[in-house]
């Protein structure tokens, strides 16, 4: 077993090891098994040697997930392993169900094709009807319910256009027009978002989920606090590099948090830090981990795939402004452990980084394959593809992270759980795409957002962030960004902005949802994991993250920050937003090594603002006074000379 020996939630192949007699939870255990063994095989043949025709695979795919999704989310039951109830039978017939389409489909492929091109007979509508009705199933175990009202309320507002009101208003879509576009034709459910998911992103889940069965994440998260215990804050530092590393093969706020959160959260408590900073500490840092490169989330896959770009050019988009939003995390515990006296950790207590790099330095090879091969020009398929053949040689190397045949169908059962959860978001947001297109609410919702905002593009800024914060609550991140690009994203280019910038400043913002409150998911996580009162978490974690956010919040006018621009422009920029992070991060402390005063307060918010001007001579003017006050107050503490009995004298 490897995990370092760490407590493993039930697996279906644990559960058949396990077993001491084979019953109906072991018959189940077994088909997941053999479902997810072929599922990942099927993905990483293609990932090898090419994929087929795009609606044969996206088809072969979503029938894949659909049976999963059936399986790992029952109705009525908490987990598969339940014991059955009649409701069982529904998750039978849904099954039953998505194989039939699929056989439908695979009968007469060519006579299909012909009828995408000419019209749907009356056997197509069905079909189509019973795919959408699946797809809403589907997404409501996996996503929850508000992904389904919104898909629900979309398809019949194109259906009944006639009968709706204000921009919802418009000349209806037939039942006809609907099911060829969202079912028979590459629009909708069958769309590029589901494409994206079974080339590109499956292979990057097997990747992660092959990498945190080998203990890459407690790798990272040991080598952090080896790195940093011993500084201010060395709990709450080494929760925010680990939870950046470990974020990149998790792709999600919430697994992220649920895995390094239950080390680091504990640890900080312990050294002084209050349960809802703790919390919200976790949350924010976890939170960072969907837009860090090189393994950014799925999302930006999909930014990539509709803005018709390499992976890697979105990965470099995306780096100095995640650089930017871990050092605003970096300074706010560094700050707030100055002010509250919070000692560090002993040496005693912290791991020894060369006894970490010798027992796990392996592991961390295929990440720099992964990022030598997308830099070389490779497709991110190849890219991943390869990397998982080197991971599975590496893993060889030593004994603690040597994967068995338990193992090895533990990452297919995990991979493909995640691929479920993820590829139903984008199926469920395909079914928004093709109803809003036919109906052309999305571009009248656009018109509407351009008018409310006068024309000013800092409110229709505003706007969209505010919008992808309340489609956050209920939605992935995959499933706002997608909304975001139909709606609020085409006015945004129409107002100037470069579709790089608009794009990513949807996928930011979709990711920042799970930090934001009222509904901040990822704090809600990390305040079950502290113990802590969940809003209180949530507001907490938005305080610490909000310098932060001050880099997703004006990167549109300041394009170097994501690489757009010339080199001055790329280093002015990424200097003048690390200054405004720290001054804005002092701000809100009250504490910059030393205690600032409220008119010094006030002078270094100023200097935070100018330091994100587009204009160079404002932007120097902030640098300048930003960095005269922290100096002072850096030098004002070293003359101090702060130590702490429990800890000792804190390293700068």
């Amino acid at each position: 077993m490897i995990q370092n020996g760490e407590a493993r939630p039930l697996t279906a192949i644990s559960c058949l090891l396990e077993a001491k007699k084979f019953g109906p939870r072991e018959v189940l255990a077994f088909i997941i098994v053999g479902l997810s063994f072929a599922f990942v095989a099927f993905h990483l043949y293609a990932g090898m040697f090419g994929h087929p025709e795009a609606h044969f695979y996206r088809s072969l795919h979503l029938t894949g997930v659909l049976v999963l999704c059936f399986i790992f989310f029952p109705l009525s039951r908490q987990s598969w392993s339940d014991k059955p109830s009649i409701w069982t039978l529904v998750d039978v017939v849904c099954i039953l169900l998505s194989l039939a389409l699929e056989i439908y489909y695979l009968w007469d492929v060519e006579a299909f094709e012909l009828r995408q091109v000419i019209s749907p007979n009356t056997a197509d509508i069905c079909m189509g009807v019973i795919l959408w009705l699946l797809v809403l199933e589907a997404t409501r175990r996996s996503l929850g319910l508000p992904m389904v009202l919104i898909a629900i309320f979309f398809t019949f507002q194109a259906l009944f256009s006639e009968q709706m009101f204000w921009i919802f208003y418009g000349p209806s879509t037939s039942l006809k027009s609907l099911v060829l576009d969202m079912y028979m034709q590459e629009g909708g459910i069958f769309g590029m978002p589901l494409g994206t998911i079974a080339s590109f992103v499956v292979l990057f889940l097997i990747f992660g989920a092959f990498m945190e069965e080998t203990g890459t994440g407690r790798t990272f998260t040991d080598l952090a606090l080896g790195a940093f215990g011993a500084k201010v804050g060395g709990p709450a530092k080494a929760a925010v590099v680990g939870s950046a590393f470990f974020g990149m093969l998790s792709g999600s706020s919430c697994a992220n948090v649920t895995t390094t959160g239950t080390f680091t959260i504990p640890l900080m408590k312990r050294v002084g830090y209050e349960s809802t900073y703790a919390g919200g500490v976790e949350a924010c840092a976890s939170t960072g981990g969907m837009f860090t490169p090189p393994i950014m989330g799925a999302t930006a896959f999909v930014v990539a795939a509709y803005l018709g770009l390499s992976y890697v050019t979105v990965a470099l988009a995306a780096a100095i402004p995640a650089l930017c939003y871990y050092f605003a995390l970096f300074a706010a515990v560094d700050f707030h452990a100055r002010k509250s006296k919070i000692p560090p950790l002993k040496k005693e207590e912290m791991p020894v980084v060369k006894d970490v790099l010798k027992n796990g330095a392996h592991l961390l090879l295929p990440i720099g394959l992964l990022v030598y091969f997308l830099v070389s020009g490779y497709t991110a398929t190849t890219a991943c593809f390869w990397s998982i053949v080197g991971l599975f040689i590496v893993s060889f190397l030593k004994k603690s992270s040597r994967p068995g045949a338990e193992n090895i169908l533990s990452v297919c059962e995990a991979a493909a759980k995640a691929t479920v959860v993820t590829a139903m978001a984008c199926a469920a947001a395909g079914i928004i795409v093709s109803s809003s297109t036919l109906s052309g609410v999305g571009l009248k919702l656009g018109t509407q957002i351009v008018s409310i905002s006068g024309g000013h593009l800092w409110l229709a800024l505003l706007l969209a962030a505010v919008l992808a914060v309340i489609l956050g609550m209920g939605l992935t991140t995959t499933a706002v960004y997608i909304i975001m690009v139909v709606t609020v994203i085409p006015p945004i280019m129409q107002m100037g902005v470069p579709a790089l910038a608009a794009h990513m400043y949807a996928l930011f913002w979709g990711v920042l949802s799970n930090i934001i409150p009222p509904v901040a998911i990822a704090s809600f996580t990390a305040a079950g994991i502290a113990k802590a009162g969940p809003m209180k978490t949530a507001v907490k974690g938005f305080c610490i993250g909000f310098p932060g956010l001050l880099v997703f919040a004006t990167f549109v006018y300041n394009p170097g920050l994501i690489m757009i621009g010339s080199a001055a422009d790329i280093i002015i920029n990424s200097v003048g937003c690390l200054i405004a992070v720290v001054c804005f991060a002092a701000v809100i402390e009250g504490y910059a090594f030393a205690k600032i005063n409220l008119v010094l307060r006030a002078v270094l918010f100023v200097c935070s603002l100018l330091s994100l001007s587009p204009r160079w001579d404002l932007t120097f003017a902030g640098l300048a006074g930003g960095v005269i006050i922290l100096t002072l107050n850096y030098l004002a503490y070293k003359k101090e000379g702060l130590d702490f009995e429990q800890g000792g004298e804190l390293e700068a």
